[in-house]
């Protein structure tokens, strides 16, 4: 079975994201969509809120399995028999900083391979960190986000 990580805080998972994990699921058996714990970054979305997104997104699709970690991709991989890693990349800065991460994972886990996966230039623009921004202004993403996740949003948001 040909198996891929898919890993991000996803916060929130974006049209972005959802591409790279459509693309995936036409080369792979399965997709492992990885949500990262950062201790560094304080997210928007709570840890269970984000995996529901995630799941909203994929729609039940049953070759993805949605898991979380704490620590070092690699380590993860390691542990659950992952060789191939996957990344979005939007553009150049994307790529120089994916290419230096990894060079140290690969010192770190020799078997594994990175798999860059480029987005097609409208969705070049669209990271976490910018809708969270719209988000946190009270101005409308829906451009943006899959439209579940709008929907989980604006629930949260009314407290349902």
């Amino acid at each position: 079975m040909k198996v891929c990580v898919f890993a991000g805080t996803f916060d929130p998972i974006t049209i972005g994201h959802t591409f790279v994990i459509e693309k995936c699921l036409e080369m792979f058996d399965k997709v492992v969509v990885a949500l990262g714990v950062n201790q560094d970054k304080t997210p928007m979305f709570d840890l269970e809120s984000r995996k529901k997104m995630i799941e909203l997104a994929v729609g039940g699709n049953k070759k993805v399995e949605i898991a979380s970690f704490d620590g070092m991709l690699v380590d993860f991989m390691k542990k659950n028999g992952i060789k191939v890693n996957v990344r979005g990349i939007r553009d150049i800065d994307d790529y120089k900083y994916e290419t230096t991460m990894e060079r140290f994972n690969r010192d770190m886990y020799g078997d594994m391979t990175t798999i860059y996966i480029p987005t097609p230039k409208e969705l070049v623009h669209i990271s976490s960190s910018a809708i969270r921004t719209i988000l946190s202004m009270g101005t409308d993403a829906s451009e943006y986000l899959p439209k579940v996740v709008c929907e989980f949003i604006s629930a949260e948001k009314l407290g349902k």
